[in-house]
């Protein structure tokens, strides 16, 4: 998620509101495993359900007005937004309820937070000391919205990653892995390494693991 995403939408809904949670929660974790730079939003390290709006501070009316009408103009040509009517809602950047209303509360008591916590542990003591000369192995495609992807770590271990963001559970072929037996296991949705281990990636599942080198 970042503010293009979000502030661009008509009423900056969040993942939070759109996604299956499971679903969310797998995508959070392939998203903070995967050797790459990841990228949290502020207010996504504890679920936020926030909307993040367009918003401006614009001084002169003429160009807020503007602002307002072009913005509401840019979604006519949405169904949703077809009516005049509908399109009013949509908040006025320039009003100061409009930023108040995107700030996050962050204190706002969530399982979010130590979702995170957890997997951000688990990227800083086994994907980031083996960061420096890790290379992409490649990824296979084993449905809708399934993936199994591995990474060449700088130490020479593999790093594989089997998500499942579908809502049903798929079959996988062991030999897509290569050494389930002789990994480790860094992070799992709920029975996530037992259910791969019976040739099923469950719905709304992933598993890492870390195969290490020779």
């Amino acid at each position: 998620q970042n503010h293009d995403q979000i502030g661009n939408r008509a009423f900056g809904e969040r993942l939070t509101l759109l996604a299956d949670p499971r679903a969310l929660r797998a995508a959070s974790a392939l998203l903070l495993l995967s050797p790459q730079i990841p990228m949290l939003f502020m207010g996504e390290e504890c679920g936020s359900t926030q909307p993040f709006l367009y918003f401006t501070s614009h001084p002169d009316a003429a160009l807020a007005d503007a602002v307002r009408e072009g913005r509401r103009q840019e979604f006519a040509r949405f169904p949703a937004f077809s009516d005049p009517q509908t399109r009013a809602q949509i908040p006025d950047p320039n009003e100061e309820h409009t930023f108040d209303g995107s700030i996050p509360d962050l204190d706002a008591p969530s399982d979010w937070r130590a979702w995170t916590s957890r997997l951000l542990a688990a990227r800083h003591a086994h994907i980031i000391p083996r960061l420096a000369g890790a290379a992409a192995l490649g990824a296979q495609v084993i449905g809708p919205a399934a993936v199994i992807a591995r990474w060449r770590m700088g130490d020479g271990a593999v790093l594989l990653i089997a998500v499942n963001l579908g809502p049903d559970a798929l079959p996988v072929q062991l030999d897509m892995i290569a050494n389930p037996s002789g990994a480790d296991l860094l992070f799992e949705t709920e029975d996530g390494l037992a259910q791969l281990d019976k040739g099923r990636l469950p719905a709304h599942g992933l598993v890492a693991l870390l195969e290490p080198s020779a």
